[in-house]
């Protein structure tokens, strides 16, 4: 790139699109191809006249294209949570993000103000922003927080709002100035993963976090439907493990399972409860809270899924993580497949200041990932205290490089979840900007393919199989492509094999750029 290129569209608030339109369809579209592509996301960065600092504070907004007989249509609409309702009601936010402070509310005394410093507002952090997964044939919507939200996959309508903390107790003692949780009774779930596994019969494992004094990852299981759409979403979940943290709460955003066993990464980023109160008074948000502990080793926990037990740890050299790509396992080893960072330079990277930054060629933005393929032998489960070491290779690295330069990795993950794989697709990502291309990496032999165009900035792809398709990569890869110079965005339908085009949905107007997709028939 010679030129340089003003991305700021991609991350700026957006109207709803609350009635579907007709998309103007180019190419063939696959006459099986029939269903829904729900992309969620930011999409809202005020509060009145207040501007949030943070990407992640965005508040959630659902994308759908929605294919049937060769034809597509568009809408949009944004998660009805308690923080959106916030940002719609106030001038300025008294709610907490993950990069933005809980402003006092203005009716306050000035007693009252100075108190609200050291305890939260009864705005929860609701903000389903991030992801879209089934659970119990339903579609929910989700961030890092004990809060989901069920929504209508057709109208993309929020129709509940489910807890997981008033489903899963847990007997913590909190730090009362930090949460919003008092003594009484039994302490709560503080947040889930935005990443649950979905194992064959229609389970949903979960990892929920309590920022207590003694802190455990509950590795939570809730069963698939069985009794229909009355069921309550969280009934017969139950608590599979718990696992004390290393150093403090870390920053787990996902995780993996295989047949047998659940991987749980842990950086060394955890929660520094100091620095969580240093930064309520300087009126910070989240992430100011975390605390990377140099010299200290990441970890992947091991859990056995049959057991419940916490069977093993491995260390590796330092590194952080949002998502994984898969883990499975084979010739006495797991083998777990990740998007990786050296380090969580990436979370301060991602301030909407630098996201919206002009890119000027030779400039550095952002980190660029790695997805690594860490190898766990068997043989040395059993340290649950201080952790394997994991081997080198002649190259002195403790992992092996699948691919440079990708992040949101997906895979055909109704076949091939927990077990070994060929193929994942991604978004390519360089020092200067993430969304400029798609990717098709083979694993056993490291070959790529890539699928972009001039203008075009590409969400995660989304992988759907064909009905009557034999091989992996059968099928075809959907994601949402927004082309600032053109002004437009739309729906991208690739071959699943050969990575070309075979056609595509397309509106007029810039939508801002999401985090994860979703495709439900």
């Amino acid at each position: 790139m010679t030129e340089t290129q003003d991305i700021s569209p991609l991350f700026q608030t957006a109207d709803e699109q609350s009635e579907p339109i007709k998309a103007e369809v180019k190419g063939n579209l696959p006459s099986w191809l029939t269903g829904t592509m729900i992309r969620n996301g930011p999409g809202r960065f005020e509060c009145g006249d207040t501007s949030f600092n943070h990407w992640f504070d965005g508040q959630g907004l659902l994308h759908s294209f929605h294919i049937q007989d060769g034809h597509v249509t568009y809408s949009s609409k944004f998660v009805r949570s308690e923080s959106y309702a916030d940002t719609k009601k106030r001038k300025n936010s008294i709610h907490l993000e993950f990069g933005s402070f809980i402003a006092p509310d203005p009716c306050q005394n000035i007693y009252d103000r100075f108190v609200s410093k050291f305890w939260m507002s009864e705005v929860p952090f609701d903000n389903a922003f991030d992801s879209v997964f089934t659970l119990k044939d339903r579609v929910f919507a989700a961030a890092d927080s004990n809060i989901i939200f069920e929504i209508d996959p057709k109208t993309l309508d929020t129709l509940d709002k489910v807890d997981f903390a008033k489903e899963f107790p847990v007997k913590y003692l909190l730090l009362f100035l930090l949460v919003n949780i008092r003594f009484e009774g039994d302490a709560k779930i503080k947040f889930t993963t935005a990443h649950p596994q979905h194992t064959e019969d229609g389970s949903l494992i979960n990892i929920s976090v309590t920022h207590a004094k003694d802190s455990m990852y509950d590795i939570i299981e809730i069963p698939a439907s069985r009794t229909g759409k009355d069921e309550h979403p969280l009934e017969g979940g139950k608590l599979i493990c718990s696992i004390p943290p290393t150093n403090g709460v870390g920053y787990i955003h996902s995780f993996c399972i295989t047949e047998n066993y659940i991987v749980v990464p842990e950086a060394p980023l955890v929660l520094n409860l100091w620095e969580a109160y240093v930064h309520r008074l300087k009126e910070s948000g989240v992430v100011d809270w975390f605390q990377w502990i140099e010299n200290e080793r990441g970890r992947f926990h091991v859990v056995d899924r049959k057991k419940g037990t916490h069977v093993g740890i491995f260390t590796a050299d330092p590194f952080f993580t949002f998502h994984q790509v898969n883990a499975f396992e084979r010739d006495g080893n797991i083998y777990v497949d990740t998007c990786c960072f050296h380090d969580h330079t990436i979370i301060k990277q991602t301030y909407l200041h630098n996201m919206r930054s002009t890119i000027i060629p030779g400039v550095k933005k952002l980190d660029i990932p790695d997805i690594r393929r860490y190898e766990l032998p068997l043989k040395d489960l059993g340290d649950v205290k201080y952790g394997k070491p994991l081997e080198r290779g002649p190259d002195g690295l403790d992992y092996t490089i699948l691919h440079a330069g990708v992040e949101f990795p997906i895979i055909n993950d109704t076949e091939k979840n927990g077990k070994p794989y060929n193929f994942f697709y991604g978004v390519g990502a360089d020092d200067q900007k993430w969304f400029s291309h798609l990717v098709k990496v083979n694993t056993e032999t490291k070959e790529y393919i890539t699928w972009g165009e001039p203008g075009g900035f590409a969400s995660e792809p989304v992988f759907v199989k064909a009905p009557d398709g034999k091989d992996e990569d059968d099928g075809v890869v959907l994601s949402c492509v927004i082309n600032i110079p053109e002004e437009t965005t739309y729906l991208l339908v690739l071959d699943g094999k050969e990575f070309k085009e075979l056609g595509r949905g397309v509106v007029k107007g810039i939508t801002p750029m999401s985090f994860h997709t979703g495709f439900f028939k």
